[in-house]
């Protein structure tokens, strides 16, 4: 091996380091960036973990105090204590069963005939 053939292998080597060097910055960057979004990322699971766990305490609050307003009402379902859910649902299905039986149903049907060789019926029920 000579002189040139040796500072070659030096050169390539070196560009070779260089490269990797770059890349390895590269991945280390994208390592930090990675971790800064990991951490932020967690601190937003914390949060929202802590605004359900306030959602869950105030819902069953006004759970109890619904139950409490229904009792003092005198709203009972049998001979089971009032259920907040169950009665308010039962009160909504009540008061749409009701606006359903005033409201007239309009029905017509309609008959529609192709003006193509091949006649067809076409049955549409229209309510409104």
């Amino acid at each position: 091996m000579d002189a040139s053939e040796i500072l070659r292998t030096i050169t390539t080597l070196n560009t070779r380091a260089i490269k990797a060097e770059k890349i390895i910055a590269k991945y280390e960057y994208d390592l930090a960036i990675a971790r800064h979004t990991l951490a932020n990322t967690s601190k937003e699971l914390d949060d929202t973990v802590k605004v359900a766990e306030l959602l869950y305490s105030v819902n069953s609050q006004l759970r109890a105090v619904t139950d409490h307003l229904l009792r003092e009402q005198g709203i009972a379902l049998g001979d089971r204590e009032p259920k907040s859910v169950e009665v308010l649902i039962n009160s909504l299905l009540q008061q749409t069963e009701a606006e359903e039986r005033l409201k007239p149903t309009n029905r017509s049907v309609i008959i529609a005939r192709s003006s193509s060789s091949r006649s067809t019926d076409i049955k549409n029920t229209i309510i409104s």
